[in-house]
């Protein structure tokens, strides 16, 4: 079949429609099944570009954004002859129900990555370079795959996995306010599986709370990323409504609406620190430092935020290690690559193409 890009890919597109009506350069891609652990075909990639391409780069965001979130970023890699890739975390893509309403943990989503990446890769008629490119939680899959398969090249947005023993927190603040935020959203899934009403309440309800009316001292982002004043509460309210199309500022914020199911990884996340030993077997998984040895990461973070996902140290291990790149971006928040666009294209350009 061959896409607006004048490329062939081997692609299935049973049953695969955009979920939502916002998309960005639609007719440029092509819908690949790939499997979510055992269950066949139930996960999704965006594809584009020539399969004979020197470079491949697989995209995938995080909380609570589905493939459109990256879908921009990722076709401008496409014009210029990358084969490229965006996907999800599992199931994030689905408008309702869930295959597994248990959700996944991170060494499933990093399976289900894994997955996702080789699906990317079967498109493929030669043997180019792989670069990731992840954010928000997409981070942990991201760093998951560096550590056990590999890639040539990292770029990270805004989010670094920080493990407290080998890189402590800058502050007393950042380590409350984060684990603030997180725990609202886990508490959110957990009600959810008992009761609907009752994940939903506490969801809505923290959301106002720390986004909007605590805002300035509980929102770990910042006012670019929608969720300050008169549009934090529209937000809210068109996340209750499912209003999708208005539910988030687009350009300023995530894809889709938060809901309590996508709040999985924070459940089964903040569900380690009561399991040390696989605590200890996700950070030797997640570790930043192991990573750093293994290829070069680009680094990008907005610096408007009221936090920031990373630490001062970790800062200064990217800037000291050769061929490793730390940009930060003026008048940008979480969601940087939306917010300076052009600033975050070139910076990644640069890395991945040396252009």
């Amino acid at each position: 079949c061959l896409c607006d890009l004048g490329v062939c890919v081997r692609c299935c597109v049973r049953d695969a429609r955009p979920p939502h009506p916002y998309h960005h350069h639609l007719m440029s891609w092509r819908f690949v099944r790939h499997d979510l652990l055992d269950l066949a075909d139930a996960g999704t990639i965006w594809v584009a570009g020539p399969c004979d391409a020197a470079h491949a780069m697989f995209f995938c965001a995080g909380f609570p954004c589905d493939h459109s979130s990256f879908a921009p970023l990722a076709a401008r890699f496409a014009e210029v002859g990358c084969l490229v890739g965006v996907g999800c975390m599992p199931e994030y893509d689905r408008e309702e129900g869930c295959l597994r309403p248990e959700g996944y943990d991170l060494p499933q989503i990093g399976r289900c990555f894994g997955q996702a990446v080789a699906a990317l890769l079967g498109q493929a008629t030669a043997a180019p370079k792989v670069t990731l490119v992840v954010h928000d939680w997409g981070i942990a899959p991201g760093f998951f795959h560096s550590n056990v398969v590999g890639c040539d090249k990292l770029v990270v947005f805004d989010v670094l996995p920080v493990n407290p023993k080998v890189d402590p927190p800058d502050s007393v603040y950042y380590s409350l306010c984060h684990l603030n935020y997180q725990s609202m959203f886990a508490t959110s899934f957990l009600l959810h599986r008992y009761s609907r009403a009752l994940g939903w309440a506490w969801l809505l309800g923290g959301q106002a709370l720390l986004f909007v009316l605590l805002g300035k001292w509980l929102n770990p982002a910042g006012p670019k990323d929608g969720h300050r004043g008169g549009k934090g509460l529209w937000w809210v309210y068109a996340s209750a409504t499912g209003d999708r199309a208005n539910a988030v500022d687009k350009e300023s914020g995530g894809s889709l609406p938060m809901t309590p199911y996508r709040c999985y990884p924070y459940f089964h996340a903040l569900k380690t620190l009561f399991r040390p030993a696989e605590a200890k077997a996700l950070q030797q998984g997640l570790s930043f430092d192991a990573s750093l040895a293994k290829q070069p990461i680009c680094y990008i973070y907005g610096e408007e935020k009221n936090t920031m996902f990373h630490t001062r140290a970790q800062l200064a291990k990217l800037r000291a290690k050769e061929g490793c790149v730390v940009v930060g971006v003026p008048r940008a928040g979480h969601w940087c690559y939306k917010h300076e666009p052009e600033a975050c294209y070139a910076a990644v350009k640069v890395f991945v193409l040396g252009e």
